[in-house]
């Protein structure tokens, strides 16, 4: 599978509109997933605005996301159908050490979409929406 960079992170709405891009408009990141079954994922806000607000413990994505412009994890990784389930040893998130995070994906040539739980219902209902691409070459 290889290494992805991160394009954007955002939150849509039941309709599939933006509403918000919570690790900014030019967030960095890398996701690489081994083939071995191995996979590890840092995502950073390089705003250095984007400054902590201390919250205790964040409710929903978007909030995760300002409260801790950082966010990393790694395991192992598993595929069926369109689904990738990430299987946490380590993360930045202690409640998220040793816990499974299924996502749908889909690849489409050097772009790669993952679409963690849809969080809320209804109206309300809020998807996070991670694209990644491809480097442009990889080093050797």
């Amino acid at each position: 599978m290889g290494a992805w960079l991160l394009s954007t992170v955002a939150i849509m709405d039941a309709s599939g509109d933006t509403l918000e891009h919570p690790l900014g408009q030019s967030p960095t990141g890398l996701i690489t997933y081994t083939a071995d079954g191995h996979m590890s994922v840092s995502m950073l806000n390089p705003d250095p605005e984007s400054a902590p607000e201390g919250a205790a413990g964040p409710v929903d994505t978007a909030t995760l996301f300002r409260t801790s412009p950082y966010l990393g994890y790694a395991g192992t990784y598993e595929v069926t159908g369109d689904r990738v389930v990430h299987h946490l040893h380590v993360a930045s998130l202690r409640p998220w050490v040793g816990t499974t995070q299924e996502r749908r994906w889909r690849v489409e040539g050097d772009r790669l979409t993952l679409l963690p739980p849809t969080e809320g219902t209804g109206d309300g209902a809020r998807t996070p929406r991670l694209v990644w691409h491809r480097p442009a070459t990889d080093a050797a």
